[in-house]
């Protein structure tokens, strides 16, 4: 059985596609999407905070605990765009070791639009291939459905098409009447709907939901209800008894909403009591399924039934009801139960009701009065048909099996816009709709088909839907005759130029060897390979499959860098540069570029200048690309490393801050040197060319210098000394503090720093200075000394 655990919370889903999950799962590791609900309403309020926060919170939580091996993923719809129903995004691919890309993602999310979480479901299954293993879904969503999708209608879709489909749901601050699409996603398909007010119910529903998808135990869930779709009642005692067991209960309990884990598949009886009434009810479990039962403690009540025509055959199944009170002032009605059966049993209360069928897309309602005493029929005619849609490529040609989807359109209205009425994505779907015109439109891949058809009551009507369409094989070579490229490719497919020349674009795909379905017509096709790029025209033929192989005549390099010969190749801080052939003016543009410290480049055959940096030690090289080649290129840079620290004294601690370093080369002529580098690190690693250079330490005041050597291939170590201290100021008077050397021959005094603040820490020379402290015509000095390595504090007031 395909089943669905449907958790609708802050409006996120997760989709699993294996039973593994938490990281203390030992089953293996499995692929999994996250569908986050960004939508406006997440900005709202419930007790713990704001919803999107607290949905960012559990989200942190829940992917600190998953295995790191599985191949997570992260999808999110409403975060972009106002109004737009197809603001969906895969933000993060599934792959292994994702958390920390999730977990930023997820951070940077703003509620902005509406809620398509159905279509966000859908899309997540099909990227994550449910129709060829188990998959299972956990949605999370503080709202309904707002973009006239039907979450029930695709629970079914789902699971006829998934291999086991299972959904959890847990609803967030859902309100009354909000919840029966919902909870139809989640038990159709065999899974738990959890309803969440808060943080901490949010989190426990969560945990429930979780373990479920984790390690799926056999499970039966009872609902105390004194209406069918009603609201729970407490008081209620149940009690679990195995099929040929006897008269001991397996499992009791107590309640309006209880569960208990079954010890396996099979044949159960559920007994519940209330008010002195007893109930009993068979169950029928499967392994590692999620069976909900609703117990309803009440008499009166409707039996429905629903038609296709007047005379025709009752449903047996597919139908949906919705059964509401009598209307407010305003109009408004409350639903008061709701059914997932074909002919339910509807217990409520005496009185006027309204009650709706829904079968597929067609929808019909009827005024009903529930009396005292037996339950009552009602007959409720949909006045509809069927369709069976199959599309084909070509006259001639057998249906196509797979990847396509309907959509269903009404007739235009006096603006010409129509409305959109049903939609599927089986490949040849079975639709029930109301009778009456409708416009049919089969996509499949980029290739559209549309038929105008009349839907008549009780008949079923086989339409094909012709596409005239064909397929392009693509594949790329790095030269004619080459194997084709295996990963790292895009595509890009564009129709017939207009009479301006622009092309518009057709389809686009990131695998390596495609196959696109297509209008028949002419193509221009452009392949990209790293740096290198390809064109190629390609006629497409209704019902025809055509293979297109793109020869780049382009080759591969690897370079790598090394400080000198036969030292290993650098493995970070180093970046690419890669120029063309200069032109007639000796201008050369840039191919390509990479911060990879070793990097594979595609590029079409010819002759470039590489260019690299490894901190300020460059290189550059001229290099020749052959077509279906890879040549492994070694750029030798011959330079070295400086590691560099900072002492206020002989044997101090290196200085850990406020460091100011500049390298500079050796003097020309002039004797000028010219800076090679610099760094405010307090102990640089410093990659420069090989030579000589003058080091320059500045720490506030205090200066320090020294002549170095760089070696090619080494790391030189040297620790300046400051010979400084520092000076602690501080003053109750506002003004400038001014500190001066010692006095020269002439009685002079050089000034060495100053500060505006109250309170100053300064690194001073050793020695002795003068302090001053002045504002106006006010002024207070007076003479320290300095020592090294060590901390002077003083006081002053201008007066």
């Amino acid at each position: 059985m395909n089943r669905c655990l449907t958790n609708v919370l802050t409006g996120w889903a997760l989709l699993i596609g294996t039973s593994s999950l938490l990281a203390q799962q030992p089953a293996p590791a499995s692929r999994a999407i996250i569908v986050f609900d960004a939508s406006g309403s997440m900005y709202g309020q419930v007790p713990g905070g704001v919803k999107i926060d607290i949905a960012k919170k559990v989200v942190s939580d829940i992917v600190g605990s998953i295995d790191p091996n599985m191949e997570l993923g992260l999808m999110a719809y409403g975060h972009r765009k106002k109004g737009d129903c197809e603001d969906i995004e895969l933000l993060v691919p599934p792959q292994p070791g994702s958390s920390a890309a999730i977990l930023k993602a997820v951070a940077g999310l703003e509620p902005k639009g509406k809620t398509p979480l159905t279509a966000a479901v859908i899309q997540a299954a099909k990227y994550l291939k449910f129709e060829e293993a188990k998959v299972s879904v956990i949605l999370v969503s503080d709202g309904v459905e707002t973009c006239d999708k039907d979450p029930c209608m695709a629970a079914e879709e789902l699971e006829r098409m998934g291999i086991d489909f299972t959904c959890h749901v847990i609803g967030f601050d859902l309100k009354p009447g909000e919840s029966s699409g919902l909870e139809c996603l989640a038990k159709k398909t065999g899974g738990m709907y959890l309803a969440a007010k808060d943080a901490a119910s949010l989190k426990t529903s969560l945990e429930a939901a979780m373990k479920q998808v984790a390690k799926p135990v056999t499970t039966l869930v009872v609902e105390a209800k004194k209406s069918s779709g009603g609201a729970l009642i407490e008081g209620v005692s149940f009690q679990v008894f195995a099929e040929g067991g006897g008269e001991n209960a397996i499992a009791t309990g107590s309640g309006g909403h209880w569960s208990t884990e079954l010890p396996k598949a099979g044949k159960y009886t559920l007994s519940a009591k209330f008010g002195g009434k007893t109930l009993e009810l068979d169950v029928t479990v499967k392994d590692g399924d999620t069976v909900t039962k609703e117990v309803v403690f009440a008499e009166t009540g409707l039996k429905a039934v629903a038609y296709d025509k007047e005379g025709g055959v009752a449903f047996e199944r597919e139908v949906s009801w919705d059964l509401f009170g009598p209307a407010d002032s305003e109009g408004n009605r409350s639903k008061v139960s709701f059914s997932y059966e074909a002919k339910p049993f509807l217990k409520v209360a005496p009185g006027t009701y309204l009650l709706t069928a829904v079968r597929g897309n067609a929808t019909a309602s009827v005024n009903v009065e529930v009396k005292e005493g037996p339950a009552q029929e009602v007959k409720v005619i949909l006045g509809s048909g069927n369709l069976k849609l199959s599309a084909i490529s070509a006259e001639g040609q057998p249906p196509i099996a797979k990847d396509v989807s309907w959509d269903l359109f009404s007739p235009p209205d006096a603006e010409g816009q129509r409305k959109k009425l049903g939609y599927s994505y089986e490949a040849q779907p079975k639709m029930t709709l109301p009778s009456g015109p409708f416009l049919v439109v089969a996509t499949y891949g980029n290739a559209k088909g549309q038929k105008e058809i009349e839907v008549k009551a009780g008949e079923t009507q086989d339409v094909v839907v012709l596409l005239g369409s064909g397929k392009v094989k693509l594949s790329v070579v790095m030269e004619e005759g080459g194997t084709p490229v295996a990963k790292d490719v895009s595509w890009d497919v564009f129709g017939e130029a207009d009479a301006e020349g622009n092309r518009p674009k057709a389809a686009y795909s990131y695998e390596a060897q495609p196959t696109l379905a297509l209008p028949a017509g002419k193509y221009e096709v452009e392949v990209v390979v790293g740096n290198a790029k390809g064109k190629a025209q390609v006629e497409i033929k209704a019902g025809a499959t055509v293979e297109k192989v793109v020869s780049l005549g382009a080759g591969r390099v690897k370079l790598s860098a090394l400080t000198t010969e036969g030292a290993e190749a650098l493995s970070k801080d180093v970046t690419w540069e890669i120029f063309g052939a200069a032109d007639a003016e000796g201008n050369r543009t840039k191919a390509g570029y990479s911060y990879d410290a070793v990097p594979t480049l595609s590029l079409p055959a010819g002759k470039y200048l590489v260019q690299m940096e490894w901190g300020s030690a460059k290189a550059k090289q001229e290099i020749e690309v052959t077509a279906g080649k890879l040549k492994e290129i070694p750029i030798i840079i011959n330079a070295g490393t400086l590691a560099l620290s900072a002492k206020m004294a002989e044997g101090a601690d290196p200085a850990p801050e406020g460091l100011n370093w500049e390298v500079f080369g050796e003097a020309n002529a002039e004797g000028e040197r010219p800076k090679a580098s610099y760094s405010y690190d307090a102990q640089p690693k410093i990659h420069l060319k090989a030579g000589k250079y003058l080091v320059v330490v500045t720490r506030g005041a205090a200066t320090a210098q020294t002549e170095m050597e760089v070696p090619a291939g080494k790391m030189s170590t040297q620790a300046l000394i400051l010979n400084a201290g520092t000076l602690s100021l501080s003053s109750s008077t506002p003004g400038t503090w001014e500190i001066f050397g010692a006095k020269d021959a002439e009685g002079n005094r050089k000034k060495l720093t100053y500060s505006y603040d109250a309170n100053a820490k300064l690194f001073i020379p050793a020695g002795r200075v003068l302090v001053t402290r002045s504002e106006g015509d006010k002024k207070a000095e007076k003479e320290v000394e300095v020592k090294a390595n060590a901390l002077t504090e003083l006081t002053l007031d201008a007066n």
